[in-house]
């Protein structure tokens, strides 16, 4: 039976507007524009964590809608509008919107050794080693905005052709291309027998209204959501209009099988999920407070951060050698071997019951299963970003008021309280996420094995001991929330 989808570009309003050259500049700009005063903020404005907006947006308000919102309905939407490439693609193309064959810089092309998310998994590892400071001083938050949205980006801009950040280097690239594989949007072509008697492929060469895809992907090949950044200059490239922005039901990219020819799936995926599933446990011990000693160890550095001067903040400051070897063991222990050796230890026991001389080998099995993770890890961030959203978001109305720390009241909130909200029913909130997270990643184990083994016997032999792993996962994610210690982290 065919899946439902149904091709949004079929509003003519909304094919105008993304047809416009204009389209990706209007739904940037007013991002760039709030990283700008997110920017100023984090330098001038309180020195105090909890009471700047830089930090308040960034790690409550921005990460909570990423988890709640964007990526799990929009996919890649968040890509669409990031202000990260903003800077180094409009020096790149020396235009805020026409097209522009003459692109400024060294326009080099990317190794094909690293056509993977190796160096998106330890950047966002090196920024996880750092979250007890990023999430506590706003100098460090300013830091990483001007690494991350200026100083990067804009160097990879003008040393490669197209998008090389985005695609291979973004820290946020990588998981939400994890992630977006299960959001009910994609972008794919209508008919791929279309694009294989069409001889231009404007959609990854570029036309004469559009570019190339910056994203490296060709779109008649295109089965997953996983590396398309919704920039959208395929849909004006394409002069068949053969091009679909669908909404679907979500989740068959978890165990969709690569086009005939295509590179395998690697272990550069399994180990983002390896990641994201590990943080997602280590955040919440960290943030929640049932153990004091994991969030001491996560601030490495020691110092007052009081002044107004940012600088002088940042020189009060002291790097603690052994915290930062600490946590950072913790971090890169736990996300790279611990966790990975204990999905092997499943995957053998899945082998060994599926059958040793099954056609499928330790390895497909392997990587093919590590995409349960990415349900079961996404509802326990997002049972993570909801909690800090309620018991801290009331800090945002009083820090939007006086975001430069000026004395000044523009919305008449600057006085509001922290006041923790829903804190009586928040549980029951992350339970019942985490619980629909256990039923959708069951049912995800059922998809993959389906389409691994030839026997329904053999498939369902096979799915048992990660069905045991998704459980004891569950049960691990839930004594966190639901269990004793869990306090406010104001």
């Amino acid at each position: 039976m065919a899946r439902f989808k149904y091709d949004l570009l079929k509003i003519p309003l909304l094919k105008k507007i993304v047809m416009s050259r204009s389209f990706q500049f209007i739904v940037i700009f007013p991002n760039f524009v709030v990283f700008i005063v997110l920017l100023a903020s984090a330098f001038v404005g309180s020195p105090v964590g909890n009471h700047n907006l830089a930090v308040l947006v960034v790690w409550i308000l921005w990460w909570a809608a990423l988890m709640l919102v964007l990526t799990p309905l929009g996919g890649r939407l968040w890509c669409m509008i990031c202000p990260m490439p903003a800077i180094g693609e409009w020096l790149q193309r020396k235009t805020f919107t026409r097209k522009n064959d003459k692109q400024l810089g060294l326009q080099r092309n990317w190794p094909k050794k690293l056509d993977n998310i190796w160096l998106q998994n330890f950047a966002f590892l090196i920024v996880s080693t750092f979250i007890g400071v990023l999430t506590t001083r706003p100098w460090a938050t300013g830091i990483m905005l001007v690494l991350l949205v200026i100083i990067l980006p804009t160097l990879f801009f003008l040393l490669f052709k197209r998008r090389v950040w985005c695609r291979y280097i973004c820290p946020v690239s990588g998981f939400i291309g994890l992630y977006s594989m299960v959001a009910p949007i994609e972008l794919r072509v209508k008919d791929r027998e279309v694009c294989l008697k069409h001889a231009g492929k404007e959609c990854y060469r570029g036309g004469p209204n559009a570019y190339g895809c910056p994203w490296y992907e060709f779109p008649q090949n295109l089965n997953r959501n996983a590396y398309c950044g919704l920039c959208m200059e395929c849909v004006k490239a394409c002069p068949l209009d053969n091009i679909a922005l669908n909404i679907r039901i979500g989740g068959d990219d978890l165990y969709v099988e690569p086009w005939h020819g295509l590179k395998k799936k690697g272990l550069d995926e399994p180990f983002k999920a390896f990641i994201m599933s590990t943080l997602a446990i280590i955040y919440a011990y960290i943030f929640t407070g049932p153990y004091p000693w994991l969030k001491d160890v996560a601030n490495i550095f020691n110092g007052e951060t009081f002044s107004k001067n940012f600088i002088d903040n940042i020189l009060m400051e002291t790097l603690i050698p052994d915290r930062l070897l600490t946590f950072g063991g913790i971090v890169w222990f736990s996300t790279l071997v611990l966790m990975p050796t204990i999905f092997a230890l499943f995957t053998l026991l899945s082998k060994a019951l599926a059958g040793w001389r099954d056609t499928q080998s330790f390895k497909k099995m392997f990587i093919n299963y590590s995409y349960m993770l990415v349900p079961l890890s996404l509802t326990a961030w997002m049972a993570f970003a909801i909690y800090i959203l309620l018991i801290n978001g009331t800090y945002i109305l009083a820090a939007v008021s006086d975001p430069f720390n000026y004395g000044w009241d523009l919305l008449g909130t600057k006085h509001i309280p922290w006041t923790p909200i829903a804190t009586g029913i928040l549980p029951y909130i992350q339970g019942g996420i985490i619980l629909l997270g256990l039923i959708w990643t069951i049912n995800t184990i059922k998809n993959i094995s389906k389409h691994m083994f030839d026997t329904r016997s053999r498939a369902l032999r096979a799915s048992l001991p990660m069905v045991i792993l998704a459980l004891l996962y569950t049960f691990l994610v839930l004594n966190i929330w639901l269990g004793p210690g869990v306090v406010p982290s104001g």
